[in-house]
């Protein structure tokens, strides 16, 4: 039983992101009533280091407004930052900054509270926040980003707390200077992450798995011909008709097999570094052991003793003060804490992933997953910021529609009577 003294809302969206913000924008204009929860941009302005610049180009990182008038470029005009759309790295304190004026003026709604719970009640889901309170939502977007989507290979888990972190742990790194650090993956954050360090003055080693680093290529230039553009199109997610594809028919990616879905959303524009970063890491004093695979890891007297597996088969012990995983991120049904077990069994999920709809919806009705959850239905476009522009306008026209058809033209607002 649903019980009738809660309040109902049509629409809560968890998480104010990038992903959560551009939907709750285009709600907004659309006159749909909802609730946002998250602490704006808090996973960009916590938990990515100081003196980060965004992989993407400025063209391409940009949150998703109804209008299209509220880019990074248009910011970054008014309070006169530089800016290029290429060929010009976009500094994260400008971003947050971006995405924060953004929030104000877009989506003034957000309220700063966490949910920790959500079930399902009848037709209601039955949303709990930290603060105490509980409502009804017909539907429910979960835009948590990253947030509970760390990945720690199995090899490290075992290191304590004080002697091993994931990379999205650290905003300043400064912590670490004069300290020895060693550093394990080969993508953007391991290679950033190595670099900040060491530009910090920590004695950094590098530790990857594959035989050599892999470096993005710059953008392609403005001026080429019409048939090198017909041939390698560009997008915001590189040069190159796959690429293309990617960021324009995300439609078509649903119709693969899974096996493919699964396979290009781990390995197209997989762990690579920026052009832009690739002299400050070969210019640089950080000691990289290319073809090295972690055994395993245990703590040593205060320490980290890292066993390493090199090509050759010789085995090779390193100690470190501190053991960094840039490893990237999985998202995992099991590892979202805010979503009830009964719930999480009603979902039909691949590989730990929900199963959505053309509309990002999955199998419990009015339950919808966007950003990196839904990357094996929609494919790479959805891990970056590129990708808020096709999904808010697709849940919008799908929430809209639903919220239009309701029997109930009001709801009540948070506070009200």
């Amino acid at each position: 039983m649903v019980s009738s003294n809660l309040r109902q809302h049509p629409i809560a969206i968890v998480g104010a992101g990038p992903y959560g913000l551009s939907i709750a924008a285009h709600l907004r204009a659309a006159g749909v009533d909802f609730r946002i929860f998250g602490k704006p941009m808090s996973r960009w302005r916590y938990h990515m280091p100081q003196g980060m610049f965004l992989k993407s180009e400025g063209f391409a990182s940009n949150l998703s407004s109804p209008t299209g008038c509220w880019s990074l470029a248009q910011y970054c005009a008014e309070a006169a930052i530089p800016y290029g759309d290429t060929r010009k790295p976009v500094p994260l304190e400008v971003f947050v900054e971006y995405a924060l004026a953004f929030q104000r003026t877009m989506a003034p709604e957000v309220e700063e509270a966490l949910v920790n719970r959500i079930e399902r009640r009848g037709g209601l889901f039955e949303l709990q926040l930290a603060s105490g309170e509980t409502f009804h939502a017909r539907q429910v977007v979960v835009a948590t980003g990253l947030e509970h989507a760390a990945y720690i290979p199995p090899e490290l888990a075992g290191l304590p707390p004080d002697l091993l972190s994931h990379s999205s742990a650290h905003h300043d790194l400064s912590r670490f200077n004069r300290r020895d650090v060693v550093v394990v993956g080969r993508g953007q954050s391991a290679l950033e992450t190595a670099a900040l360090l060491s530009e910090q003055g920590a004695n950094v080693r590098l530790v990857v798995r594959q035989s050599s680093l892999s470096w993005a290529a710059p953008p392609a230039v403005e001026s080429r011909s019409v048939l090198q553009r017909s041939f390698s199109p560009s997008s915001g997610l590189g040069s190159g008709l796959q690429l293309w594809a990617y960021a324009n028919a995300p439609d078509l990616f649903r119709v693969l097999p899974r096996s493919i879905r699964f396979q290009k959303v781990k390995n197209v524009l997989g762990p690579q570094g920026a052009w832009w970063l690739k002299p400050r890491v070969e210019g640089s004093s950080i000691e990289t052991f290319l073809g090295h695979a972690v055994l395993s890891a245990e703590a040593l007297a205060g320490r980290a003793k890292l066993t390493l597996r090199p090509a050759d088969g010789q085995v090779l012990s390193l100690v470190s003060e501190h053991i960094i995983a840039a490893t990237g991120y999985r998202f995992s049904l099991s590892c979202a804490p805010f979503l009830s077990e009964r719930l999480k069994s009603q979902i039909k999920s691949e590989r730990e992933s929900p199963v959505l709809s053309a509309h990002f919806e999955c199998s419990v009705p009015g339950l919808y997953f966007t950003g990196i959850a839904s990357a094996p239905s929609f494919g790479p476009l959805m891990r970056f910021l590129l990708g808020t522009e096709f999904t808010a306008r697709r849940l919008t026209r799908r929430l809209a529609s639903s919220a239009s058809a309701l029997p109930h033209a009001k709801y009540q607002k948070a506070g009200a009577e």
